[in-house]
């Protein structure tokens, strides 16, 4: 009885003691019943996220209010339900509530009290999201500056196989992939490679249907910018694969048929206008009844936009106007890159019901063109910065590789190693070099055939008239003669090489005197002035002669009686900087303040014998190539009075 006692005894020590352990262990984290109703919650809200935004709200905030309730300590719960709200204001285009409920997650993993075992994760899908919201708003070097860091953290590359840490790496690939095809307009050089990396990732990366669809609709877009039509096709097939179309996902579909009928436009002969008008209409239709405005003004602006190109105005117009009587019911939203491509579309259209309507949408336009130019350079900004440290980095990596081989005694192999790889970044370097001269090459041929139509006009015009003079007309053809003669000089310089900008120091009397004996004669009663200047130029002489050229011919034709007066002046910038303006001026019929609005564009069309054709448009192409390549401020602008005259201004950096 003793023994079996004793036996008896230890045995229940060990069970008990086995016991209170493990309800120790229990007691240490959340109750686990509970714990199991808020990640149903946040089960519910996660699968509803694209399908529903709404509903995925509503189950969010129930899982919140049950753990700030009854589960206080259980974080990630919290942490996975604010995520899922931010995500779901996010795709309803309520961009103030999805920064608080990031704000949430951010202070819920700062807060050093609180355990959690998601929180490093947690906090990286809410900064993935915060680039988003910063690509919305075109604020693509901040929202990179976040990709960038994500990336160098490593917390991605932790292959746990585990559902948070799949849907963040598609989210990151995502991400990345939207801020290359759409708000970098697929320029990257590396865009290639991150497409070629997701791919190869994805086959590990399953978190579920409506992940699968958003992956492969980036991958369609990134591979379209990339020029490769069949395989975003094929991309679109897949998500049609995974649609239930008995019910299907409304944001998933619309995103889909306006990507197959991007890639279709794309192949000529495999589709019609029509089908692919009606595509990208069908979209339209998706996305208005999925709710979400910036879906919504995507899905007008691209059928709008696909509707003038194929010359359905009335297609277009419809489109427009429906969306001009709905927009005041929409909640205001930022998202100037699409916003802007509907002003431009807007403004296209001709659909504005008065000329003040048009003038406020212009302005707009312009407003949000400068704020995403100004991103742009700020992102450019940051482009460089990162490459230097790259480089840096890079160099100094080289650096301790040499120094290690040294001590080993593999030096040699070292030297060819390093060889190697400069021989390839020189051979990648002359290729992106040839193939930049090429597309510059292109440009070049069809801009030397517009200036010699423009340059040779006004000599035919005078050589067509039966009563001309003989003494005019050899002045004429020796005229026309010279204008061959320097379109041929043009051409030789900038053809082979691509246009060339060959700046150096000037005086602006200079070009004045080669302009005096390069223009159409003045008529009688018109007297031509060039009033001398000692004022140098940093400029590219050639484009500066053909810049004048242009402008004082322009002059000429409108100035029946009166002068054209050349005449040049110092200006000064705020911050110092110095630049020569030059005004070519006239006493002609001058224009209205529509004519001056609409001067320099080349979208607005412009009838045979017209006023001021392309010979504008080129010279507002000579200054912006003057303002790319000094940025200093370079910049062309009019002044008019109908009756009174026409005064035409160009700033270009003074010289050095």
């Amino acid at each position: 009885m003793y023994l079996c006692s004793v036996k008896y005894s230890r045995t229940y020590c060990v069970l008990l003691a086995v016991l209170l352990l493990f309800g120790c262990r229990q007691g240490d984290g959340p109750d686990p019943l509970k714990r199991s109703r808020v990640d149903g919650m946040n089960k519910e809200a996660f699968v509803n996220r694209y399908k529903d935004p709404g509903l995925c709200i509503a189950y969010a905030q129930q899982a919140i209010d049950y753990v700030n309730d009854s589960l206080p300590e259980y974080v990630d719960g919290a942490l996975r339900a604010y995520n899922n709200m931010a995500f779901a204001y996010y795709q309803r285009s309520d961009y103030h509530e999805a920064d608080v409920m990031l704000g949430q997650v951010e202070k819920r993993v700062k807060n050093g009290g609180q355990r959690t075992e998601n929180g490093e994760i947690e906090w990286m899908i809410a900064r993935l999201l915060k680039a988003r919201l910063l690509q919305r708003n075109c604020q693509i070097a901040d929202s990179y500056r976040l990709l960038y860091d994500i990336g160098r953290s490593g917390v991605l590359e932790d292959n746990r196989n585990n559902l948070l840490y799949n849907y963040a790496q598609t989210e990151y690939y995502i991400t990345m992939l939207t801020l290359n095809y759409h708000y970098r307009d697929g320029k990257q050089a590396d865009v290639r490679t991150i497409l070629t990396e997701v791919e190869n990732r994805r086959p590990n990366l399953k978190v579920d249907y409506a992940q699968d669809m958003a992956l492969n609709y980036a991958l369609a877009y990134g591979w379209q910018s990339a020029g490769e039509s069949i395989t975003a096709l094929e991309y679109c097939d897949q998500n049609y694969a995974i649609l239930d179309f008995s019910d299907p996902d409304r944001y998933h579909l619309a995103n889909t048929l306006q990507m197959e009928a991007y890639a279709l436009r794309s192949l000529p002969g495999e589709a019609s206008p029509d089908t692919v008008l009606a595509l990208y209409d069908e979209a339209r239709r998706v996305f208005f009844d999925y709710g979400d405005p910036y879906q919504m003004l995507g899905g007008v602006t691209s059928t709008a936009r696909y509707a003038l190109l194929i010359g359905d105005t009335a297609m277009a117009h419809s489109v427009l106007r429906e969306w001009l009587e709905m927009r005041g019911t929409w909640k205001p939203f930022s998202a100037p890159k699409m916003e802007v491509g509907l002003f431009d579309v807007l403004i296209r259209s001709r659909v504005a019901s008065s000329a003040d309507e048009a003038r406020r949408w212009y302005d707009h336009y312009v407003e949000l063109q400068d704020y995403i130019k100004k991103n742009e350079q700020e992102d450019f900004a940051l482009q460089q910065h990162l490459d230097t440290l790259n480089r840096r980095s890079r160099w100094m990596t080289s650096t301790a590789i040499v120094v290690s081989l040294l001590l080993v005694a593999l030096m040699v192999l070292t030297v060819l190693l390093l060889f190697s790889v400069k021989r390839l970044r020189r051979e990648k370097r002359q290729l992106e070099e040839a193939k930049r001269r090429d597309v510059e090459r292109i440009a070049n041929v069809e801009t030397c055939l517009s200036v010699m139509r423009h340059d040779i006009s006004p000599f035919i015009g005078y050589l067509r008239n039966p009563n001309l003079p003989p003494d005019l007309r050899n002045e004429v053809l020796e005229q026309l003669l010279r204008t061959f003669d320097n379109i041929k000089n043009w051409t030789r310089l900038s053809i082979p090489t691509g246009l060339a900008f060959n700046p150096s120091n000037f005086e602006v009397n200079e070009v004045m005197e080669d302009v005096r004996h390069q223009v159409v004669r003045p008529l009688a009663d018109v007297e031509l002035r060039f009033e001398s200047s000692d004022l140098q130029l940093w400029a590219d002489r050639l484009l500066v002669i053909i810049l004048l050229r242009n402008l004082v011919n322009n002059a000429l034709q409108h100035t029946g009686k009166g002068s054209v007066t050349v005449k040049s002046a110092e200006w000064k910038s705020e911050s110092g900087e110095r630049f020569v303006d030059i005004t070519v001026a006239d006493t002609g019929s001058g224009m209205t303040d529509e004519q001056c609005d609409s001067l320099f564009r080349a979208d607005r069309e412009v009838p045979e014998g017209g006023e001021h054709g392309f010979g504008l448009i080129l010279c507002r192409y000579i200054v912006k190539r003057h303002d790319d390549n000094t940025r200093r401020g370079c910049k062309i602008w009019v002044e008019s009075r109908q009756g009174e005259g026409t005064a035409m201004h160009v700033r270009l950096a003074a010289g050095k």
